[in-house]
């Protein structure tokens, strides 16, 4: 097919790519026919031209091409490149909506072809105007994605979940629901696919790569049957930082519903895993306001809140203030004598000599957790 170029006719700037894609939610609940190399190639597309749309320099009027260079998609594969490049030309987007009558059937790039640019192989492809908006017409509803983590993805299916889940994640949205004809038809899974046959091929297999590869969570289970036939599914995502303040909230609430001793006994045994003099644990275990922190900070290394961190002990020591702080006089001529968790070392009281089951949590107040990802 020829091209007609014209006076208003587009040429992409020079390619760089940038950090983050934005595509119209629309091309993210589009079939797509593309295999990953191919898939790969459009995701560059939309980076390219997504660019010029969020700079608001897209001009909608006009036929685009854009210059991908072979060396981000391969080092030496040039082969595989070639051919992905002649089948993508008759690859199709695919909107269609059954309970309405509508259906559109596109085909969105017309020419694919290899140039030398500056001695660098590159693909250049080309869209008609009237396609560039399936791909950048962004509006107030879009996709925004991390590229290099849709670059690395090895499975379409996972490339195409990656996109879906990103769609609902931008509305802060994080459980929705699909019909699994639909949602097959999405991922243009084989005809004939069995459910059994979707979830071992298609979801599972995205499941692992997002969780890998995207530090995504997201799990499925039937919203809708008929007899034993699942209709519908509801997902649930979840990322790991959300992960992990889910186990420090839980971490929080175990240590609120224990009484008092059993809670001071726990600390005992999780200030064992720093190098810790014994005035200091002492320190924190018989005050209240330190022994707060200390379950916190505790939690918050434990559950990986911190990765930065690599001296725990001295990370410790300074989110309690106690880092500069000297042995008491009193504690200095003291033998090696370690304190024993099965002595009381909270000042005599009530609640330790009955043996209360108070709540460590009526006391302390609750256990505040800090959302700060920083390293104080």
């Amino acid at each position: 097919m020829e091209i007609n170029k014209t006076a208003e006719d587009q040429l992409a700037p020079v390619f760089i790519k940038r950090s983050t894609n934005y595509q119209p939610n629309l091309f993210t609940e589009s079939k797509q026919e593309f295999t990953e190399l191919e898939k790969k190639i459009v995701v560059l597309v939309v980076n390219q031209i997504g660019y010029l749309a969020v700079r608001g320099e897209l001009n909608p009027r006009s036929n685009i091409t854009v210059s991908i260079p072979f060396s981000t998609l391969t080092r030496d594969h040039h082969q595989q490149i070639a051919d992905a490049a002649e089948s993508l030309q008759s690859k199709r987007l695919v909107y269609r909506d059954d309970t309405r009558d509508k259906f559109d059937f596109i085909t969105p790039f017309p020419r694919v072809r290899s140039e030398l640019v500056d001695g660098k192989r590159v693909i250049e492809i080309t869209m008609f105007s009237d396609m560039v908006p399936h791909f950048a017409e962004l509006g107030q509803r879009y996709t925004k994605y991390d590229i290099d983590v849709m670059l690395s993805l090895g499975s379409v299916y996972a490339q195409r979940m990656f996109e879906i889940v990103s769609m609902y994640q931008n509305r802060k949205q994080f459980n929705f629901t699909y019909e699994v004809e639909q949602l097959m038809m999405m991922l243009n899974c084989p005809k004939g696919y069995s459910f059994h046959d979707f979830k071992k091929n298609a979801l599972v297999i995205a499941q692992r790569e997002l969780k890998r590869k995207a530090d995504i969570l997201f799990d499925w289970k039937p919203s809708k049957k008929n007899g034993k036939r699942i209709i519908a599914l509801e997902f649930t995502i979840k990322t790991a930082n959300q992960l992990v303040h889910e186990a420090i909230e839980k971490d929080r609430r175990t240590i609120n519903e224990m009484p008092l001793h059993e809670a001071v006994r726990t600390a005992w045994k999780l200030l064992d895993n720093y190098k810790l003099k014994n005035w200091q644990k002492d320190l924190i275990a018989t005050d209240y306001e330190l022994l707060e922190i200390f379950f916190r900070v505790d939690a918050e290394l434990a559950n990986g809140l911190r990765p930065t961190v690599k001296n725990h002990t001295a990370y410790l020591v300074k989110s309690l203030g106690i880092d500069h702080m000297k042995a008491p006089e009193s504690d200095k001529p003291r033998s090696n004598k370690k304190s024993s968790p099965n002595q009381s070392i909270l000042p005599l009281g009530p609640e330790v000599r009955t043996g209360s089951v108070q709540s460590i949590g009526s006391i302390l107040g609750g256990i505040p957790f800090s959302g700060n990802t920083d390293e104080q």
